[in-house]
């Protein structure tokens, strides 16, 4: 069983309990996971990956949406792009104090409480705005001029704030709005024709590779 908890609007708190393995979408999103008495960091997501059935206890996750996570997590977040490490392993003795905040969380019957110390926002405005330029599908040349950035301090701070660039971002943002148009009953053709995919066997690779279906 899964489900989520929204508690702020860059911060949801998921659970699993007694799931099986199972494909998860790229979302671009960073995740902190609570799972086999070990706090796992699960970096920038731009593929789909294969989560393990869950063990003997619930999995608890705290997805931290894309471009706000660096503040909290002091590492280069390129590195760690669609990898999962153990958070200390990853942050060494700067883990403490977040390893403790988790497994704490993961037990408390008030989570949001336990974590309120992360629900602040975190998001710089221009990371909004990168958000905004993407779900309308805006180029990466569009995207730096409406920021008065040049491309080249565009792709800096994306792969500082995000892990991974503007274009990538875009691509999550048009398939996700793919898969919901699919979801309504528009017919792929009239979906890749509409989402600037160049064919329907462009959207059916996309979708393959981030979502883990056709």
């Amino acid at each position: 069983m899964y489900s989520e908890t929204v508690l702020s609007e860059q911060r949801t708190l998921w659970r699993s309990a007694g799931g099986s393995a199972t494909p998860i979408p790229a979302d671009g999103c960073v995740d902190l996971i609570v799972r086999s008495e070990q706090v796992l960091l699960c970096g920038p997501q731009t593929r789909v990956i294969h989560a393990p059935a869950d063990d003997v206890h619930p999995t608890v996750g705290l997805r931290l949406e894309a471009g706000t996570a660096r503040r909290i997590l002091p590492v280069a977040l390129s590195e760690l792009r669609n990898r999962v490490v153990e958070l200390r392993t990853a942050l060494g003795s700067e883990a403490v104090a977040l390893y403790d905040l988790m497994m704490r969380a993961s037990n408390d019957p008030h989570p949001e409480l336990v974590l309120s110390a992360l629900l602040a926002d975190q998001a710089e405005p221009w990371v909004t705005t990168a958000h905004r330029l993407a779900r309308t599908g805006a180029s990466a040349r569009e995207a730096a001029r409406a920021l008065d950035w040049s491309e080249r301090t565009l792709r800096r701070r994306m792969l500082e704030a995000f892990g991974y660039g503007y274009t990538t971002l875009a691509r999550i943002e048009r398939v996700f709005r793919a898969r919901s148009l699919l979801r309504r009953g528009l017919s792929p053709a009239h979906v890749s024709a509409t989402s600037g995919y160049t064919d329907q066997s462009h959207l059916t690779r996309e979708l393959v590779r981030m979502i883990g279906a056709t």
